[in-house]
């Protein structure tokens, strides 16, 4: 934090009265008139505090990941988010169809893998935000800070692991 916002006013009001007019009962009087102005400072650097914290916050996975995980789950950070990938579809043919498709027992080594529609693609999320399962949120509220947070026209699915 810069020097500039770092104001001790009780000492400010001591250091400023004129030595010989430093007596408690003086000093206390003069704190005591600057109590809200002090009030008033202590909320202002809240306020700046919070902003700066949000000016930080950017669309990037490293900092949603932050934002995420200091709201909710602050002592584990376990919420994570990952793109979305996009695998190349499998079709399985009907017999009229006549394209035969081929699927292997495990002894024959030569892996066949079924993907749902999100991850081939066919459904458009760009990333998923991974939440366990016993962790305590708010859907809305977490889908309000993704939505003030992340790049426009990005989707995203939040999902419970």
């Amino acid at each position: 934090m810069s020097k500039i916002f770092e104001i001790n006013y009780p000492k400010l009001v001591r250091l400023l009265l004129p030595p010989r007019l430093r007596q408690p009962r003086q000093v206390a009087w003069l704190q005591a008139l600057t109590t809200p102005v002090s009030y008033l400072f202590q909320q202002f650097r809240r306020n700046r505090n919070a902003n700066i914290y949000r000016l930080k916050i950017t669309p990037q996975v490293v900092y949603l990941e932050k934002l995420l995980n200091e709201r909710y789950d602050i002592s584990n950070r376990r919420i994570r988010i990952t793109d979305a990938f996009s695998y190349e579809p499998w079709y399985i043919y009907q017999i009229a169809e006549d394209k035969p498709q081929f699927l292997y027992q495990p002894g024959e080594h030569k892996p066949v893998h079924l993907f749902t529609k999100d991850e081939i693609g066919q459904q458009t999320v760009d990333f998923y935000v991974t939440v366990p399962q016993h962790l305590e949120f708010n859907e809305n509220e977490m889908r309000a800070l993704l939505d003030n947070y992340k790049l426009a026209g990005k989707t995203y699915k939040i999902q419970t692991v």
